[in-house]
């Protein structure tokens, strides 16, 4: 066994400051410069380890302890999302995995297809530039507040929206902000939050309690927790409701973000997709067997995802030594693996900085780790379908109505939070197709 190449960083301090400034730029270097295994040096807060082979990606996924996320927990409640590992993790998962089935997301793209035309019928405009992350943030938002309450119920969709967009910038500002105020000061912010907190889990907790299915109407997420409930309270089914809500929207509205700012910068590929989607649906709505049909879109998708990862960097501790790539890490080592840096990894991807989703069409065979936007192993995203179902449904219903042309010169950097985010944000001009 060799000993583990360390990335040192200034006395004391070590590699703090620029881990909170650009960890991807710093992840990319540790790579680079010292290889798949790298002890980053954290100085006080003791060493870092980061893993970028897949393999070894696989052995710290597959071994590693998620670790407790207690500001989450203490921000959104014990939901799948923010729950450790354990057999607590697990009784969760086993609620919500039915609601993502393929066959039930499928039934369920008219009640998403509605706020998206809302939002392209009376925002989208011919000839005017568009801000994609604000849009992209509005549509996942309202998509998921449709598909958890269905079209039919009585709910306070504004109220809802409102709420859950607020909450979603608030949480990414207290885990990635350096300093913030204590929770406990009465600041605009922190008030804000204990009042659209308490009126979301009033919202849902009203519509869990009233919820009755009416025959004919698509499914929803709320149908799917009560009929899976047994041994939930009916506050743990809103903790769960708020978890679907977090991780839903930010991640994905994100990641629509990036892959409709890639389209827009690789005219050919946009053409494809729009002859494929033109072939295939035509002015149809693109719900169901449609959708199913279509290659580019979810290709589009998948290259995006590869080159922009949501979950750009995921952390576990391991309970014993591991033996990874020729190194042992030793029991208690915090260990991090970053989907950025193993999606660009040049033993495994061919040109891998390249927008390229012909890479998803040709059948290619590559390692089951090599590629993990939504997290790997037990843990990955069980919300990775309905992801990949709303990207589908967003890339084809704009390639049916708009051409998208880029800012020019418009350069676009990144910024770790919930999700990788573009700086700045992309703001293409609406064409006709």
């Amino acid at each position: 066994m060799s000993a583990i190449p360390v990335f040192a960083g200034p006395p004391l301090l070590g590699l703090n400051l620029r881990f909170l400034r650009d960890p991807i730029g710093m992840f990319s270097q540790a790579r680079r410069d010292h290889g798949d295994v790298v002890q980053l040096d954290l100085g006080l807060a003791g060493p870092l380890h980061a893993v970028f082979h897949p393999e070894g990606v696989k052995r710290v996924l597959m071994n590693g302890r998620r670790t407790h996320r207690q500001l989450l927990r203490e921000l959104l409640g014990k939901g799948l999302f923010t729950s450790p590992s354990g057999d607590d993790w697990g009784r969760r998962r086993r609620l919500l995995t039915p609601l993502f089935r393929a066959e039930r997301l499928a039934a369920m793209t008219p009640l998403l297809l509605g706020p998206l035309d809302e939002a392209l019928d009376t925002r989208w405009r011919t000839g005017e530039r568009i801000d994609l992350a604000t849009e992209m943030k509005r549509i996942t938002v309202a998509m998921m507040v449709e598909a958890t309450f269905g079209t039919g119920a009585d709910v306070d969709r504004t109220a809802a929206r409102a709420a859950l967009d607020f909450l979603l910038g608030y949480v990414d500002h207290q885990l990635f902000t350096f300093a913030t105020a204590p929770r406990s000061w009465p600041t605009p912010a922190n008030r804000r939050y204990r009042t659209d907190i308490a009126a979301l889990r009033r919202i849902i907790g009203d519509a869990l309690v009233a919820r009755t299915r009416r025959p004919g109407t698509e499914p929803t997420f709320l149908d799917g927790l009560l009929e899976h409930r047994a041994g939930f309270s009916d506050e743990e089914l809103v903790d769960e409701v708020l978890s679907i809500f977090i991780a839903g929207t930010e991640t994905t509205g994100t990641a629509l973000v990036w892959a409709l700012h890639l389209l827009s910068l690789n005219g050919e590929v946009a053409e494809q997709l729009r002859a494929e989607v033109d072939d295939v649906v035509g002015q149809q709505d693109p719900t169901g067997d449609l959708l199913r049909k279509l290659r580019v879109p979810r290709a589009a998708v998948r290259e995006s995802l590869r080159l922009y990862p949501p979950a750009w960097a995921l952390r576990r501790v391991l309970d014993e030594p591991l033996d990874v790539g020729g190194h042992v890490l030793p029991a208690g080592a915090r260990t991090i693996v970053s989907s950025y840096v193993t999606h660009r990894h040049p033993d495994v991807w061919s040109t891998p900085d390249a927008f390229l989703p012909e890479r998803w069409l040709s059948g290619e065979e590559r390692h089951r780790f090599a590629y993990f936007p939504f997290g790997a192993g037990a843990h990955q995203c069980v919300g990775n379908t309905f992801a990949q179902l709303e990207g589908d449904l967003v890339l084809t219903r704009v390639a049916q109505r708009f051409r998208l042309d880029p800012l020019p010169n418009q350069p676009t950097g990144t910024k770790p939070a919930i999700a990788l985010t573009p700086v700045p944000a992309p703001t293409p001009l609406l064409m006709p197709v």
